[in-house]
């Protein structure tokens, strides 16, 4: 092989690079094809045979690259803007109380808001730079995600290759066309399997494949909604950002509205609403977003939620059926109520079972058993008894009342109310009750991160008497592993190295794992930041609580009860055996709190990381809130 006959091959191939990703965008994007299927199958045809024959031509971001091999599991990447999750809204008179609430820390320049579909799908970030795509992840927890780079480049209508040279995460939600889940299902039930239950399960199910091949025959499609560094990037409002990523060759997020007050969003829901059963992808609400990204950053954000928007969700959708029987679930914190129904279709499953919350909505909605009732889904996800229709009663129907002991260990249950605001809860007060300790673990496990031990693993392991204090789980071998019903040595050696792992945790994991009443992962977080260590924290007073972000009363009290607990001796003496986590140097001098009492917002980007200065503030004593007010003591832009 001569050189020039490389240059010219080297040549060729690049315009038929560029030529594939056109007419890919034509017929996949625009819907609207310059060439018949057997010319863009010789143009494909033609840039493998070069690359076959010039393995060193082949880059990465070529079209003959998208579906790759398989792989043994999924790495992991810390996000670099954490994907948060948004507040919902249920009514337009929620979306009024959302802007009130805006416009009371930046008054008259809420609007213009830009309203878009909330695709039912599942959220993913697509990193470009130079040009070229690099790697795409799921939300995961919103910090860190899978990487599923190859399941994302199976899909034709993402180009692979794009003008701008930025370097930015994507932000997009992965969904399978209705029509193709019809399909789908067809084949697999002529092959008698299970069929897929709606869109976003399959959609989930086929990017969490680690066979991209399988991705590319399911058929996955993207819109993309925005830049994570939309502002450091000198954008300066989302709709701009909406018409750049049309231009750049991506499927955008249409249609959308750019609305200048109340009534134009509430055409536009109106307008959606009315016409969502007719788009092939399925939509279960309209995305409300500041349009201005400088208010976006005045704005700010929860711990949870960016305050500039918000998701309204369509009316829940609704079905009739009968309450045949109520069982009692045994939880961490408490016994819940769960109703067996006759099974109905809702939102796309069936439904045989919901939640009833707990035992004072029963009482309040005068649920009973052989009633009619109505089941709608929170969210359109957890089915629940939202009313009885006593209209319909023939005289039959039985009062439901808590029961008297547990339905795990069989001893006495405590209904207790603790004021009058409070909900009353029906505990198993059994220190040794395996119900209790199977969730007590179950939250610990998760919380920790620890892979392959799931709800029936953790009640196989307390028959066995492998796990009595959750302590127990550091203790465990593989030898002691083989011992449990259908356990092999290769998942017994992988889940004691995964226990091992668990010992390295970050200290807000491990605090979130201990299941203290009112502490989910944001405290956490809080609390770790503020005391470093787990002895520190162990020995805090309520007043050192209650000075940290988050923590007031209440939760300062449930974690000094839970530490005087003596059923929480054992666990609270064996974790510094067992946990070795993040550890404070030796030399390391006290810290002067002489930020103390002050509040700081810290906004745009520094060269050292932003989570390096939220510590040095935090250290000091200082509060960090995400945006500007009266009671804000320092702001700074960097």
């Amino acid at each position: 092989m001569n050189y020039e006959e490389l240059e010219i091959s080297k040549k060729r191939a690049v315009e038929l690079r560029k030529l594939i990703s056109r007419h890919e965008y034509l017929y996949y994007v625009k819907a609207n094809p310059e060439i018949s299927d057997s010319e863009f199958d010789n143009l494909l045809n033609e840039l493998k045979f070069i690359e076959g024959k010039h393995p060193e031509l082949i880059i990465p971001e070529s079209p003959t690259q998208r579906v790759g091999g398989a792989i043994s599991s999924f790495d992991t990447i810390l996000h670099r803007v954490p994907m948060m999750s948004l507040d919902n809204a249920y009514s337009v008179s929620d979306i009024k109380t959302w802007i009130d609430r805006m416009e009371r820390i930046i008054p008259e320049r809420v609007f213009p808001i830009v309203a878009e579909l909330k695709i039912d799908g599942v959220s993913a970030s697509l990193h470009f730079k130079d040009g070229a795509f690099l790697a795409a992840a799921t939300r995961g927890d919103g910090k860190i995600g899978d990487l599923i780079s190859g399941n994302i480049k199976t899909i034709k209508a993402l180009p692979l290759r794009i003008e701008s040279v930025l370097d930015m995460d994507i932000r997009g939600e992965v969904y399978i066309p209705k029509a193709r889940l019809v399909k789908i299902n067809q084949n697999r039930l002529e092959e008698q399997e299970e069929p897929f239950k709606n869109c976003r399960n399959l959609a989930a199910g086929t990017l969490k494949s680690l066979d991209p091949s399988v991705a590319a025959k399911r058929g996955l499609e993207i819109l993309v909604y925005g830049v994570a560094q939309a502002r450091d990037l000198h954008f300066n409002f989302h709709s701009e950002v909406l018409d750049f990523l049309d231009k750049q060759g991506f499927r955008i997020n249409n249609p959308f509205m750019v609305c200048r007050n109340i009534s134009d969003i509430d055409s536009f829901i109106e307008k959606i609403g009315g016409q969502r059963e007719g788009f092939p992808f399925d939509i279960d609400g309209i995305v409300l977003k500041v349009d201005d990204l400088s208010v976006q950053a005045e704005l700010g954000e929860t711990s949870k939620a960016p305050r500039w928007a918000i998701a309204f969700k369509y009316a829940q959708q609704q079905a009739k059926t009968k309450l045949i029987s109520v069982s009692w679930q045994v939880g961490r914190a408490q016994i819940t109520p769960v109703a067996s129904l006759e099974p109905v279709e809702l939102g796309g499953t069936t439904v045989s079972r919901a939640s009833l919350h707990n035992i004072d909505q029963i009482r309040e909605k005068d649920i009973r058993l052989g009633d009619q009732v109505v089941v709608e889904k929170a969210g359109y996800i957890i089915p629940y008894v939202a009313k009885a229709l006593p209209e319909l009663r023939d005289g039959t129907e039985i009062i439901i009342h808590p029961p008297s002991e547990c339905p795990s260990c069989k001893q006495s249950l405590s209904v207790i109310k603790e004021d009058d605001n409070a909900s009353t809860l029906v505990r198993c007060l059994n220190a040794d009750c395996a119900g209790v300790l199977s969730r007590r673990f179950a939250c610990f496990v998760s919380q920790l991160g620890i892979d392959n031990i799931g709800p029936q693993l953790i009640e196989r392991l307390i028959r066995c008497g492998l796990m009595v204090e959750i302590t127990d789980l550091f203790r465990i071998q593989v030898n002691d592993l083989l011992q449990v019903e259908r356990m092999g040595n290769k998942l017994a050696e992988k889940i004691v190295e995964n226990i091992s792992r668990a010992r390295h945790a970050p200290f807000e994991r491990l605090i979130a794992a201990l299941g203290i009443s009112n502490v989910g992962t944001v405290v956490s977080s809080e609390i770790a930041f503020h005391f470093q260590n787990f002895e520190s924290f162990r020995a805090a007073t309520l007043e050192q609580l209650t000075r940290i972000n988050g923590v007031g009363e209440k939760v300062g009290a449930s974690i000094l009860a839970f530490f005087s607990d003596p059923n929480n001796e054992t666990l609270l003496s064996d974790l510094g055996k067992f946990w070795v986590g993040p550890e404070v140097s030796q030399g390391k001098e006290k810290l002067e709190k002489n930020l103390m009492g002050k509040t700081f917002v810290i906004t745009g980007e520094a060269t050292i990381p932003r989570r390096k200065l939220e510590e040095f503030v935090k250290q000091r004593g200082g509060k960090l809130v995400s945006s500007i007010s009266p009671k804000t003591d320092f702001y700074q832009r960097i």
